[in-house]
């Protein structure tokens, strides 16, 4: 609480009233002279007397004047009183009360106006814990003049009539109510510091401009309120505020914001370079582009906050993300080395050929290449030109070695193939070995499609293939890989033994009684023809398959196994029907041989019937079917076969 008066004035001086009774000290007459002037000294003495009588008459009228002016003012402020500037003079009690609450009927009403910007304020004296001692100081006005002693009130009053007194009117100011009512407008003045902020949402940069905050300064405006209450006159007052500017700048994400524009200025277009082409897919060309829309999912902006405090933002680049989408393009230019062959060695697999490197593209390199094409932005994209990203390729490793090879988990049987070439000429029986040889240790990855053909490679002397005699439409010439069949036929039957989707196989012309003596059913045979008959299985056993090819010669059997991880085993059913037979015909075919002498002749083959017979088969795996398909055969009749020497 703090009190304001206006100061008192200087004490009043005392009336200074003439002293009528004060006369000069005189001798006393001698007898002498008294009984010779008797009539001078009767007179003074009677004028003497007659003076006395006058000046106390004169005392008791202005005595009776100070009683009646004392009783007629007995309820009254003294003229020529004021409290505060305000006139209080003949007022009684109740009147100055009223007169001065009149008075400042408008300063308690609305003691201040309080501004911010264009708001305005205007508490009550309550809201302020304001309170004017009206009582006080009229009691104070009514007391002058009217002390303990008369002869002092007589002083004083002539003296306020005089000079006039003002008195002051004291005030509460309650500090804690103020406060209380400055904290309240807070809500609507302060305002929090807002940092300049960033945020993107796909290929959209969301930009947060910073914020000066404003902090309202309470105690420095409670005393300007304060000071303006003190002149008991309204009053306007500036609410007392002070800025708090954010800590993140707008200055200081411009730079990160630019480069994101940047970066969503253009597409990227990634190509190979020109002496790679031969890396591409023949029906593809060799680049690959990428919108704004879509390389957005590699980007982001990571907020950080150092030990300075101040945020700091920074364009990221998920390489992981570039090389997820770059797997399509690794895939598409890959040109796989071969793979390494293994022996089966009782369930633990031996590399017995290592594989070869392998050619595609740098997943790495081909990252970074990409993260520096995102961060220079539109730097080389000049008028929103794409970005050309050239994807650099390299030699890759194999992916299978004896190190991991067991990883793979082939360790059981899935299928077997076994076929007799008993009494095969000794050129067939090489080629045979040849073609196992090529079979032997092959790795086929899951999913893919097995090509016997890809597999054989080129049928020459190379690959350990010798020419034979063949019929071919009715007569003889030399071929390269002749009994090559056998062993597609024993793949053939190893891929149905196993449960394995056959895409492709074809028969014979006519029924080749060898593929028969172990007990086959005709129709179980599968003939190929380089460059336009093939024989080819899906692994969809989801692992690699590993063939083994062996040829028993003392046996005179081919025979081909299929082995793969345990849970692609499959359990499978045969079938088989002859639908209709045709006589073999009669007359005999005679073939030309300039090879042979003159006069030699030879059978090479025998009068067959013709036949058309369905092979079926189920594949059931855990007790539910996944295959249910039929092999039709259709075998023509064939004639007895001669060669005829002309040499």
């Amino acid at each position: 609480m703090s009190e304001h008066s206006v100061p008192q004035p200087t004490d009043l001086d005392p009336l200074n009233l003439p002293d009528l009774l004060d006369g000069a000290d005189r001798p006393l007459l001698t007898p002498r002279e008294a009984q010779r002037k008797p009539t001078l000294l009767a007179t003074l003495l009677g004028w003497l007397a007659v003076l006395v009588a006058l000046v106390l008459l004169a005392g008791i009228a202005a005595a009776l004047v100070i009683l009646a002016g004392e009783y007629r003012y007995a309820n009254y402020i003294y003229p020529n009183i004021h409290v505060q500037g305000v006139n209080l003079s003949l007022h009684t009690p109740a009147m100055a009360h009223s007169t001065l609450e009149r008075h400042y009927a408008r300063f308690t009403r609305n003691p201040v106006v309080l501004t911010y910007a264009e708001q305005t304020w205007q508490p009550t004296a309550a809201n302020l814990g304001l309170h004017l001692h009206y009582d006080q100081a009229v009691q104070q006005a009514l007391a002058v003049g009217r002390g303990g002693i008369r002869a002092d009130n007589l002083r004083t009053a002539a003296a306020v009539w005089r000079h006039g007194y003002s008195l002051p009117l004291h005030m509460d100011v309650d500090q804690a109510a103020i406060q209380q009512y400055v904290l309240a407008l807070a809500p609507q003045i302060e305002q929090p510091p807002r940092n300049a902020d960033l945020q993107l949402i796909g290929t959209t940069l969301i930009i947060t401009p910073e914020q000066v905050g404003v902090q309202l300064l309470v105690d420095e405006t409670v005393q300007e309120i304060t000071a303006a209450l003190h002149s008991l006159k309204p009053q306007s007052v500036a609410i007392r505020t002070r800025t708090i500017s954010p800590i993140v700048r707008d200055t200081q994400v411009a730079a990160v914001a630019a480069q994101v524009h940047a970066l969503f200025a253009a597409p990227i277009i990634a190509t190979v370079p020109s002496d790679e082409t031969y890396l591409c897919p023949p029906v593809q060309a060799c680049t690959w582009q990428w919108t704004p829309r879509h390389f957005a999912r590699w980007v982001g902006l990571l907020r950080t906050v150092p030990v300075s405090g101040t945020p700091t933002f920074e364009l990221v680049v998920d390489r992981r993300a570039i090389e997820r989408d770059l797997q399509p393009i690794a895939q598409a230019i890959y040109r796989p080395g071969e793979l390494p062959r293994a022996n089966w060695n009782n369930g633990e697999l031996v590399v017995f050929r290592e594989g070869t490197l392998s050619r595609g593209l740098d997943l790495v390199q081909a990252g970074y290449a990409i993260e520096a094409a995102l961060r220079d932005g539109g730097g080389t994209a000049q008028g929103g030109a794409p970005r050309i990203v050239y994807l650099p390729t390299t030699h890759l490793p194999p992916p299978i070695v004896q190190a991991n090879i067991a990883k793979l988990g082939i360790t059981e049987l899935l299928g077997v193939g076994v076929s007799s070439f008993r009494a095969s000429a000794p050129y067939r029986i090489t080629n045979i070995r040849a073609g196992a040889r090529r079979m032997h240790g092959l790795l086929i990855p899951p999913g893919t499609v097995f090509s016997f053909n890809s597999a054989v490679g080129a049928v020459d002397g190379r690959n350990g293939f010798v020419e034979g005699l063949a019929i071919i439409q009715n007569r003889t010439q030399t071929e390269w890989g002749g009994g090559l069949c056998q062993v597609s036929t024993t793949v053939f039957r190893a891929a149905f033994w196993a449960g394995l989707p056959i895409v492709e196989r074809h028969e014979h012309n006519f029924r080749i009684p060898w593929y028969e003596e172990l007990g086959e059913p005709p129709g179980l045979d599968a003939a190929i023809y380089t460059g336009w008959d093939d024989l080819r299985f899906v692994n969809d056993t989801g692992g690699y398959m590993l063939i083994q090819a062996w040829v028993d010669l003392e046996r005179e059997r081919l025979s081909v196994a299929l082995y793969g991880q345990p849970q692609a085993k499959r359990q499978v059913r045969m079938g088989h029907e002859v639908i209709a037979t045709v006589a073999a015909k009669a007359t005999p075919v005679y073939i030309d041989d300039p090879t042979m002498p003159a006069g030699v002749v030879r059978q090479t083959d025998w009068a067959q019937p013709g036949m058309t017979i369905n092979v079926y088969r189920t594949v059931t795996q855990a007790g539910r079917v996944l295959l249910q398909d039929t092999f039709r055969t259709e075998f023509e009749p064939w004639s007895d076969v001669y060669l005829r020497g002309t040499r």
